[in-house]
């Protein structure tokens, strides 16, 4: 068998063998964990426990399946949350994803209405990682070193291909169903999520417009669900299909109904981020107090390793004051701007702060304490309210020189 290649760091569609950063799959390994820890854990923890305690059960699909009894289930749910924190830290990853993706499949298995589509797809991310072999534990992905990781190219292609069929299966789903099509019965019907006080107005026009929009809104659905499905295939069509998808889910997640499908698949976008490029440039000069402060920040962030830092002289540095990045186009953005656009040059820990903020809030609100389930969409909201011209940059400037004051 041919040596595998190595193969520029910003090529997606490589050979299935050629060698890639291995950040993208550590990222998209991390970010799966939380996922993992914070939702679907304790979903099928809930289904053992209930499952195993119980002296009725229907009759399996496939017979052969054992039922645990109550100390075994209980043994299992303990294995789960080991294997997730195993598969966050990046201990023995691939047999923690396997382990998480055959005992995802075993629940599933022991009862037909356990099944979900949006747990089979993310089990079927966990059984991808578990097949791949990136070889970066989280305290590496922290270190930000220049350590040249690489892994073979195959294990992203399949995380792509698995998300183009997820979107070409839905969009067919509703195709051929009769409650969507042009008639858009499931949206007319959909019940809206429960939000905070804060969103109660938007979300009463949404629940009245609903009915209303529902045959548009579902021939919509069905479009951009085709669209992502060809786009994540076509290099032509990706640049545009990431934001649509990206921009789709946190629709589905935000406005019609919460759960874990949105965050999986936001995870999976990682997988065509450029990686290993270094070609966002920070100026950096050792000697700034203020430059040592920002490199000792972002670099534990820079998980797909795209910031460059660029050493300057004191008589540089003097001319190039304050925080300045600089785009792989050539574009300088200083201050507020540079700032702004950090979570598109660093999407993986924005994407679990956002994820951790979503199941955190919803975890403290459930206990009374106030409207914590409104925190991701403050995170959100505040982030693209600093990209409204006037109004962002005002905001963004008194924000930021607060931030440069400390």
């Amino acid at each position: 068998m041919p040596r595998p290649r190595l193969v520029e760091p910003d090529r997606f569609w490589t050979g299935w063998f050629d060698l890639v950063p291995a950040y993208r799959l550590a990222t998209l390994r991390v970010v799966l964990a939380i996922i993992t820890l914070v939702f679907h854990v304790p979903k099928f923890n809930r289904l053992i426990a209930d499952y195993t305690a119980s002296s009725f059960h229907v009759p399996p699909a496939f017979p052969w399946i054992p039922v645990l009894p109550p100390t075994a289930g209980m043994a299992l749910m303990i294995a789960q949350d080991v294997a997730a924190w195993g598969l966050f830290l990046g201990w023995a990853p691939r047999l923690c994803a396997w382990f998480l993706a055959a005992a995802g499949f075993y629940v599933m298995s022991l009862d037909p209405e356990f099944f979900a589509h949006n747990a089979h797809f993310h089990l079927a991310l966990l059984a991808l990682i578990g097949c791949s072999a990136d070889r970066v534990s989280l305290r590496r992905l922290l270190a930000d070193d220049d350590a040249d990781a690489r892994c073979p190219a195959w294990p992203e292609r399949l995380v792509g291909i698995q998300l183009a069929i997820v979107f070409f299966y839905a969009a067919v789903d509703k195709i051929l169903s009769p409650s969507w099509g042009l008639s858009g019965a499931t949206l007319a019907a959909q019940r809206l999520s429960t939000r905070g006080p804060a969103f109660d107005r938007l979300q009463r026009m949404t629940a009245s417009a609903l009915p209303r929009l529902a045959g548009p809104l579902s021939v919509a659905t069905i479009a951009i669900e085709a669209f992502v499905a060809a786009a994540v295939l076509v290099r032509a069509l990706r640049p545009t299909g990431l934001a649509v998808t990206a921009l789709f889910v946190l629709y589905l997640e935000f406005v019609l109904k919460p759960g874990g499908f949105a965050w999986d698949v936001l995870a999976a976008l990682l997988v065509f981020a450029p990686a290993a490029d270094r070609k966002w440039r920070v100026a950096y000069d050792p000697a700034c107090r203020s430059c040592r402060r920002n490199r000792a920040l972002l670099s534990p962030l820079d998980w797909l390793r795209r910031l460059g830092w660029i050493s300057l002289d004191a008589a540089a540095a003097s001319e190039a004051a304050g925080f300045r990045l600089v785009s792989p186009r050539g574009r300088v953005r200083r201050g507020f701007y540079a700032l702004r656009a950090l979570p598109i040059v660093l999407p993986g820990p924005c994407l679990l702060a956002l994820i951790v903020a979503r199941f955190g809030g919803g975890f403290l609100a459930a206990r009374g304490y106030g409207a914590w389930d409104d925190l991701p969409f403050f995170m959100l909201g505040g982030w693209l309210v600093l990209w409204i011209p006037g109004l962002g940059r005002v905001l963004g400037q008194l924000g930021y020189a607060g931030i440069s004051q400390t």
